[in-house]
């Protein structure tokens, strides 16, 4: 049983998030358009992954910074400086937004380059399968003599 769910956000949320996942599938695309090599597996992947993640994280303490930097000046009575703590904030979360972008995309490479390699993968029991169905095809006489037989 499903259960319903209301979206209680403003409308100017949900416009906000449908913006950004149009942003992230630009980016995905992008990404895919501009990658020279395949991931070839998870160890591949996490590597790559890795390497956008330590990118995020250097960037969310720079946000971290600027926060800390918004709450020293809050003693003072200088506007000016929270107008340049505030424009600080917003760059470095811009800064984080582009490495969290860029992870999210890598990630989805990542995702559709490894489910192409794993969705290629066979059982055994498709192995012989795939072997019996190539057997009757090479041998059609065999085949209609079997018919033949099973007729009699």
């Amino acid at each position: 049983m499903e259960q319903l769910e209301f979206d209680c956000r403003l409308e100017s949320e949900r416009e906000l998030e449908e913006n950004v996942n149009i942003a992230l599938e630009f980016a995905c695309k992008q990404v895919k358009e501009t990658s020279k090599s395949k991931v070839s597996n998870r160890h591949d992947g996490y590597g790559i992954a890795s390497e956008f993640y330590a990118g995020m994280k250097l960037d969310q303490k720079k946000v971290d910074e600027s926060m800390k930097d918004f709450l020293r000046i809050l003693p003072t009575e200088d506007d000016a400086k929270a107008v340049e703590a505030a424009s600080s904030l917003k760059n470095a979360a811009i800064g984080l937004v582009l490495q969290a972008t860029k992870l999210a995309a890598q990630a989805d490479r990542i995702m559709h380059d490894l489910y192409d390699e794993v969705s290629s993968y066979t059982t055994p029991v498709e192995d012989y399968l795939e072997g019996q169905f190539e057997d009757a095809e090479a041998d059609p006489e065999a085949e209609a003599e079997e018919e033949q037989e099973d007729a009699e």
